[in-house]
């Protein structure tokens, strides 16, 4: 990404800087579209694992009784906070006890990468300029912020003896926001004004999730997940962050 505004010094570079952008919104455009698909071709192979198990003998509940650990990767929906021409990354890992069939509880830590939407990029200028007497705004470019996040959640699955079970997961977590930025600049009339990158900031935040197992057996199962991430950082970049995301999960459980 490129930072906040350069120095008239490199103003020449823009060009093939913009040519060199427009190269990747491409290249990201087609992975976007070639991921996506392969996501949701999910759905008719868990549908018909479901049929085969329900024509089988039914799986005793008490077998995912116990714990259940796996990894998480997404890509974040292009609405709300999230960039629309550029795509973003999730990956974490989850760990859930499940005390009952229904109910389980536990732990999660993940990465995203998430590239700002022009309307955030926008919120967040004018609440910087706001703050610096008109002076000092965001660079050209897109912007991408670095989280971190750790958090616990509680899950609450439908019982099933199918290969299918749908799940719902709310959570309350940190989110460490890095706005990956390199500096900032701002012309004042007969002087320039130039402040150092800002730094990551926790902030807390909470998850709501829904997804389903679609594929697997006793000891693991494969599916797709929809998430809502909200993280109350308004006081620091002018708005709060709401971000969807479509990914898969693996599931290992004993």
């Amino acid at each position: 990404m490129r930072g906040p505004f350069a120095s008239s010094s490199v103003s020449s570079a823009r060009g093939i800087g913009l040519a060199c952008r427009a190269g990747m919104v491409t290249v990201r455009s087609h992975v976007f579209r070639s991921v996506y698909p392969c996501l949701l071709a999910l759905v008719p192979l868990g549908a018909a694992q479901a049929s085969n198990v329900l024509t089988g003998p039914a799986e005793s509940s008490k077998d995912w009784y116990g714990f259940e650990i796996g990894p998480t990767f997404s890509l974040p929906l292009p609405a709300a906070s999230a960039n629309r021409d550029e795509l973003g990354l999730d990956v974490g890992l989850s760990f859930t006890a499940m005390p009952t069939q229904r109910v389980g509880f536990g732990a999660n830590v993940a990465y995203h990468y998430w590239l700002a939407s022009a309307d955030l990029k926008q919120g967040f200028n004018e609440f910087l300029s706001a703050k610096t007497l008109n002076i000092l705004k965001l660079g050209g470019g897109t912007w991408g912020l670095q989280v971190v996040q750790f958090g616990g959640h509680f899950r609450f699955a439908a019982p099933t003896a199918s290969g299918v079970r749908p799940w719902l997961q709310v959570g309350a977590s940190a989110y460490g926001v890095d706005p990956n930025t390199t500096g900032y600049s701002g012309d004042a009339g007969f002087f320039t004004v130039t402040a150092s990158p800002l730094q990551r900031t926790y902030h807390y935040g909470y998850s709501v999730a829904v997804g389903t197992d679609l594929i697997g057996g006793r000891s693991a199962r494969m599916g797709l997940d929809a998430t809502y991430h909200f993280v109350g950082c308004s006081e620091q970049y002018g708005e709060d962050l709401q971000v969807f995301t479509l990914g898969v999960h693996v599931l290992f459980g004993w």
